[in-house]
Parts: structure tokens; sequence; C-alpha cells
């Protein structure tokens, strides 16, 4: 007689690639993200704002902003995405949840530096998140619904990936523009993801979640799906916060 049990995570109990060949592929995508970076630097309307010597207060606190919504809209696909991820692995169960552990209230962080740059928690909850992150929310439970867990976990490592990257700059240039002592959260937050090594998590997290060549290909096509709707986050903050004062200017 046949086992009804489905979805149980009691298949595939070896990755599709072995340890080498995971190294090798997680080499392809770092390299295929960094490409991406260097498009995101040249299309984005100011990309590398953050970076610069002077940074527009009103922009600064509306990332901030946008930043702590991501971090509690997402958490809840992503707290989905876990059930998600156990019908397919157990082990890549076990380290999402584990990664989610350490950054679920990371909110909090972003919204200690806002109460530093003037921006009260009743401020906050009041300001509306942009559209695009509303999409980015949306897209992620398309995703659960229609596609599966990996596309949610794709975009993880894309964010772990450049955080890891980008942001000791950033930072750095944010204690001389901003001030050390009001950005405790940011650093707080990127000490996190880089002394927890939560690229290799994550990493590991997709590697049990990889199961054929198509979904490799999947999985490139989630992160330039991810950089789009990121870019256009970016175009939003800019047309709200940037360009009339442009405008004004001219």
């Amino acid at each position: 007689m046949t086992n009804r049990v489905k979805h149980a995570g009691l298949e595939n109990h070896q990755p599709f690639l072995n340890a080498v060949a995971s190294t090798h592929l997680r080499s392809e995508i770092d390299t295929f993200i960094d490409r991406q970076i260097e498009n995101w630097y040249a299309t984005v309307p100011y990309a590398a704002h953050l970076e610069g010597k002077t940074v527009d207060s009103e922009y600064y606190r509306r990332h901030l902003i946008e930043t702590a919504w991501r971090i509690r809209l997402l958490r809840v696909s992503e707290s989905k995405a876990l059930a998600e991820i156990a019908k397919r692995s157990p082990k890549a169960a076990q380290i999402w949840a584990n990664y989610e552990r350490e950054e679920m209230l990371h909110d909090e962080l972003f919204i200690q530096d806002l109460a530093r740059a003037g921006v009260s928690r009743e401020q906050f909850l009041a300001t509306e998140p942009y559209l695009s992150t509303k999409l980015l929310t949306g897209f992620f439970s398309y995703l659960l619904d229609h596609e599966g867990p990996l596309g949610v976990v794709a975009y993880s490592y894309l964010v772990e990936y450049v955080n890891v990257k980008l942001e000791p700059r950033k930072i750095e240039a944010l204690k001389d523009s901003v001030g050390e002592g009001n950005i405790a959260g940011q650093i707080s937050h990127s000490h996190t993801d880089i002394n927890d090594d939560h690229p290799g998590e994550v990493w590991q997290a997709i590697r049990f979640l990889l199961r054929s060549d198509e979904d490799i290909q999947s999985l490139k096509r989630y992160l330039n799906e991810h950089q789009t709707v990121l870019a256009l986050y970016f175009k939003e903050l800019y047309e709200d916060k940037i360009l009339p004062l442009e405008q004004k200017a001219a």
C-alpha cells in the first residue's frame, strides 16, 4: 500500500548540488549580483546618496521608515515561507527558522535610529509604506501561493549579500554625515549580518531547496525580479524627496 503522506520533507535527503558544486554556483551567483550592483549604481537615481558626505535629512529619514516597514511586512510572508520550506527540506527549514529568529525584530533597530533622527514611533506608524513595498510584500505572497519558497529565500540572499558587501562603506559615510551615535541601530544590524554570516546561512537554505537545473535558472530570475522591485522603491524615494527640490531649484 502506498503511503499517502506527501509534502513532509521526507524525500531528497541529499542536496541536488554537492559541496563543491554548491560553492561554484554560489560564486557564479555572487558574480551575477555584482553585475547587478554595477547596473544599479549606473541606472538607479541617488543609489549612492547615503554613501556621500552630505545626506538629505528627509531622504535619510524616509529611507529608515521604509526599511522598518519592509522588515515588519515581509516577516509575515517569511514566516509563512517556513511551513512551505519544511514541506521540502527540514534542514532548510531549520536554517531559515534560525535566520528569521535573528532578523525578525530588526525593525526596532531602525525605529530607534528614527527616534535619534527626530521621528517618533507614532510618526513612523502614521506613515504609509510606499507602493513598491506593498508590491514586494504581495510578490512574496504570490510566490508562496504559486511558485514555492525559493523566491522568498532568494530575496534574503540578495539583500544579505549586498548588505555585507556595501553596508560597511555606507556605515562609515553615515558616521561622518549623520553621526556615529545616531546610527547605533544600523551599526548593530550590520554587525549581525556580517558576524553571523547571514549570506552564508541563507545560501545553505537555498542549497537544500535547489532540486534541478531549472531551479537554478529560477534562482537567477528571482534575483533579477527582486532587484527590479527594489529599484522601483529607490525611484519612488527619489521622486518623493529629491526631485521636488531639484525642480524647485531649477
